[in-house]
């Protein structure tokens, strides 16, 4: 019997970003059934591009985390592929993540991710984010694509959030016995090219950390740290070929760290 696969995108902003994401949901040997794009009221063409496609297009306000849990409520799948406008898939990915869960008997799938830059500061955090991956390992990753019943079994994105959302539903269906595995096919997510977008973004991400008080899952402070570390010596070892790209990487580490202290320090006050 054939399962039913549902895919949701969290949108604001991303009719040109989006435009890809959906050509390669179109792409796929597997047939998607739905593919809901939850917008936060875009004033661009996001919402044409999606119709253009074919996508259920919900307006709502909130976190990108909020979005998916309003997506989640609307979709009727069996499985969830929960993306971001600024991804695309590889030919087969649904179908490699379908036969994954059915042949080994799991709730979820990790999808490998290659990042990408088209401009300066893209490639720079492409640079930094590819040797991250590397640094974080087979065991490290989060799954994007879920058995929907697992989900509503346990519970939903944390709303509250808008940094380490999927990380700590990852780790909250884990203390309930989640199973998954990786699958073969990858991920091109494409880097943000502004950093002025870059700074608002971590800023916002500093000022969700306070939501993870009252948490039963603490905010993974200590192993972000242990990871940030890790990818440093892989940059170090590994600069790259541009060296102008190494050194905008290491100011833009920089960058997303100082403006995350910022975003988290004015909520204390």
């Amino acid at each position: 019997m054939r399962k039913n696969v549902s895919v949701i995108i969290p949108t604001y902003e991303s009719g040109e970003a989006l435009e890809r994401c959906l050509r390669s949901l179109k792409e796929q040997s597997y047939p998607i059934n739905e593919i809901t794009v939850v917008d936060g009221f875009s004033k661009d063409n996001t919402r044409e591009k999606a119709f253009r496609f074919g996508a259920k297009v919900i307006l709502a306000l909130g976190t990108q985390a909020a979005a998916r849990n309003v997506g989640l409520s609307h979709s009727r799948g069996d499985y969830v592929l929960f993306l971001d406008s600024d991804q695309r898939l590889e030919a087969g990915v649904v179908k490699d993540c379908i036969l994954t869960c059915l042949k080994q008997e799991v709730e979820a799938v990790k999808i490998p991710e290659t990042f990408v830059g088209l401009n300066f500061w893209g490639k720079c955090s492409a640079l930094w984010k590819n040797r991250m991956v590397e640094a974080w390992g087979p065991k490290g990753g989060i799954p994007r694509f879920y058995r929907r019943s697992a989900l509503l079994e346990s519970s939903t994105f944390n709303d509250r959030l808008r940094f380490w959302e999927d990380l700590e539903l990852y780790q909250r269906l884990k203390l309930g016995g989640l199973r998954e595995v990786w699958c073969r096919r990858r991920i091109i997510h494409y880097e943000n090219d502004s950093l002025q977008d870059v700074i608002q973004k971590y800023v916002s991400y500093g000022r969700s950390m306070i939501a993870f008080r009252g948490n039963s899952i603490k905010a993974p402070y200590a192993s972000t740290a242990r990871l940030t570390l890790s990818t440093m010596a892989h940059i170090l070892r590994d600069p790259g070929r541009s060296l102008n790209v190494f050194l905008g990487c290491l100011f833009l580490v920089t960058v997303k760290g100082l403006s995350v202290a910022l975003g988290f320090l004015s909520r204390l006050r």
